[in-house]
């Protein structure tokens, strides 16, 4: 279980236990640490002063040679034998020295090196020792010497060390201020454990020589046996030896952990060649560390039982009114704002408990209030809801209660259902308006349509009379053949000429009567083609208006469509009660853009009939030039006619003197026969003008037709418009 699902006293005991354990830890790890840091600063302190002790030692050690040495180089005896290199005597005295230092080599040489007399037998060369001890300014030395020298003078030979450690006194003897020789002690440290054991017995810890990194002279012991021949670290090597620092450090030696000291062995050149080494083994200082520790842990325990008592005593005194505090809240979260929490303690539990109770007061107001603002909104949704219902059905008459204190949506709402009245309104007034103008345009067609037959049927009674004139001109053409062939037999049949001059005056006042008929018919085409235009232009103009109120119709449709756009948007601002306006308000979105797209339609429709209005117009003007071409025309024939019936008088009148006239007959025949050719070439040119002017009606009938169309998709859109609106109530 997790700690953010225990109770309260638990986590008070909790973290009050951790209160106490953390310092005491705390406590404990710095006390431990510091001791621990003293004991070994005060171990490193002895070691030091015990490394000290240990060169202070090798010193005396060093010293005790010189003493002896120096004290027989001054020696007269000495000195004599020396300077007659007796070497029996030396000898002598070599060994007698010897047993007194406790060396293992004493040799007397002359001012070379060269031994003259020792305490040994073997031959042993030391001139090189002598000479660096002497050009060093010393006496003495701490030596590495060769394992064939140590095996002359010692038993120190190690198997697993090169050569072996010495220290090496070489006194010169005067004679006056002449060096005539040396007197040179050597004592091999090699096994020799004279050192070591008096450090150990003057300090009390373990002490080694080693000659580089390996143990010469040790009491350090490993199952009984000094560990001579055995390596030191390289680190600690690198350190003492290389380096030529003294090191002080916790180390295990052998698995033991000791408290350490090494310290470099110069030679008397300064040069590093063994080490000299104290430790004390770290058990003493650990247990030191060991015992404070159980003491503090100890302590801790202590402390640790005493702060759970008094934890648990407080615990009580705080979770009884948390307790309280908790038993409070419950009832609040039921709903029960009139329960008191009662907490008598004088401090910040009592201040939280007043505050609940002023909390669980301010909640039961706030509930209060909101019940009524409940109550409010939802006599407000009803009304909203109310009105929109009415307004979806199509009732614009119906419109929300304004008299409510708060009423911002219900004005909104009013706003919009009667900007959305006024405007169906006015749409079903300029539908009205619409259908008054296309009433006239349909009117005015049927006039156009009437004047068009009209045309129609006086270019047909053209083309008929045109047809009948031409076949009596191709007749009063053969005629006038015939009459040129009489007049040419004229002595021959004056009798038929005049018979033929009767005929002729009788065909040339019929031709005149036709020609006046045809003048008469040509007058009325004239005015029928006038009349024709000047319906074409009316109905141009009546096009005109019908743009206009299209134009009017399409403004409406688009303020319609804005209209219908910015209701929507109060239907969205009004959430749901602004839904079934919302539905009204697409509807009528709708019907703006079917209205708009079919009075582009009949803009479309009414320039293409603009342009055929135009162009009937100028074949209207086309036909009348050519009418009156055919009435200046048919004026010539009666003209001709009049002019023959002249000249029939003329004849009838002058029978008697046809002869003498008979050439000029032939010749005004010739020419009659000419103009009666003209008149019927005339008269087929009429003709044509006449088909023409009856293709051209025909092509207005069609006009006509298509304008009817454009005005029959009009009134049926004018129809859905009026259906439409009619659904809503203003």
């Amino acid at each position: 279980m997790k700690l953010s699902t225990k109770k309260l006293s638990t986590k008070l005991l909790f973290y009050s236990i951790l209160t106490v354990l953390i310092p005491i830890l705390i406590l404990g790890v710095i006390s431990t640490n510091t001791v621990k840091d003293s004991m070994e600063v005060q171990g490193q302190d002895a070691i030091e002063k015990d490394l000290g002790i240990s060169e202070a030692m090798f010193e005396e050690h060093i010293e005790k040679l010189e003493l002896f040495t120096e004290y027989n180089s001054k020696d007269s005896e000495i000195i004599d034998d020396i300077e007659e290199k007796n070497s029996y005597e030396l000898s002598r005295i070599a060994n007698i020295v010897d047993e007194s230092a406790g060396a293992d080599f004493v040799g007397f040489t002359d001012s070379d090196g060269t031994i003259i007399g020792s305490n040994i037998n073997s031959d042993v060369s030391v001139s090189s020792l002598v000479k660096k001890i002497s050009g060093s300014g010393n006496t003495y030395s701490i030596e590495k010497i060769s394992t064939e020298m140590t095996e002359k003078i010692s038993s120190g030979k190690i198997s697993s060390v090169e050569g072996a450690l010495a220290i090496v006194v070489s006194s010169p003897v005067y004679d006056g201020n002449n060096v005539v020789g040396y007197i040179v002690s050597i004592d091999v440290l090699n096994n020799d454990y004279t050192i070591v054991d008096s450090i150990k017995k003057a300090t009390g810890d373990v002490a080694t020589i080693s000659l580089g990194k390996y143990r010469i002279s040790t009491n350090l012991e490993n199952n009984g046996q000094r560990v001579v021949g055995t390596a030191i670290s390289d680190e600690i090597y690198n350190e003492v030896v290389n380096q030529k620092q003294d090191y002080y450090a916790r180390t295990d030696v052998l698995g033991t952990p000791y408290l350490c000291g090494y310290a470099p062995l110069y030679d008397c050149q300064g040069n590093a060649v063994g080490m000299v080494f104290t430790g004390t083994p770290a058990a003493p200082f650990d247990d030191v560390v060991s015992k404070i520790l159980s003491t503090i842990i100890l302590i801790g325990l202590v402390g640790l039982i005493i702060a759970i008592i008094i934890t648990l005593f407080s615990n009580k005194k705080i979770t009884t009114p948390v307790d309280e505090l908790k038993k409070g809240a419950e009832i609040f979260g039921k709903g029960n704002y009139d329960h008191v929490v009662s907490v008598k303690t004088g401090d910040e539990l009592e201040e939280l408990a007043n505050s609940f109770n002023n909390m669980a007061k301010s909640i039961k107001e706030v509930n209060e209030l909101m019940d009524q603002d409940k109550k409010e909104l939802a006599v407000t949704i009803k009304d909203v809801a109310d009105t929109m219902t009415a307004v979806a059905a199509g009732d614009f008459t119906a419109r929300a209660d304004e008299n409510r204190k708060k009423n911002r949506l219900q004005k909104a709402i009013n706003t919009a259902v009667s900007n959305v009245a006024g405007l169906i309104k006015e749409l079903r007034e300029e539908v009205d308006l619409l259908n008054i103008q296309v009433q006239k345009v349909e009117d005015e067609l049927k006039s156009a349509e009437e004047t068009a037959t009209q045309v129609t049927e006086a270019a047909t009674q053209v083309a008929e009379a045109s047809s009948d004139q031409s076949a009596k001109l191709q007749e009063a053409s053969d005629q006038l053949e015939t009459t040129y062939e009489v007049a040419k037999e004229v002595y021959g049949a004056a009798e038929e000429t005049v018979k033929a001059a009767e005929e002729i005056g009788e065909n040339s006042e019929m031709g005149v009567k036709k020609v006046e008929n045809a003048i008469s018919r040509m007058q009325g085409i004239t005015n029928v083609i006038d009349n024709l235009g000047k319906s074409i232009q009316e109905l141009g103009e009546d096009g005109k208006k019908i743009n206009e109120v299209t134009d009017l119709i399409k403004d409406i449709a688009e303020q319609t469509g804005l209209l219908a756009l910015n209701a929507s948007i109060e239907a969205a601002r009004a959430g749901d009660a602004g839904k079934g306006f919302a539905v009204v308000a697409s509807e009528i979105k709708a019907l703006a853009e079917e209205i708009k797209k079919s009075v582009e339609n009949i803009n479309h429709t009414i320039s293409g009939v603009h342009k055929r209005i135009g162009e009937t117009m100028d074949l209207g003007l086309k036909g009348k030039d050519e009418v009156d071409k055919g009435v200046i025309a048919i004026d010539e024939v009666n003209d001709a006619l009049l002019r023959i019936k002249e000249s029939v008088d003329a004849a009838g009148a002058k029978i008697n003197g046809i002869k003498k006239g008979a050439q000029s007959a032939a010749d005004n025949t010739e020419g009659a026969l000419k103009n009666a050719q003209d008149i019927a070439s005339i008269s087929e040119e009429f003709t044509a003008t006449a088909e023409e002017v009856t293709a051209s009606t025909e092509e207005l009938n069609s006009i006509i037709e298509e304008i009817r169309g454009v005005a029959e998709e009009v009134t049926q859109v004018a129809e859905r418009v009026t259906k439409k609106s009619s659904q809503f109530k203003i």
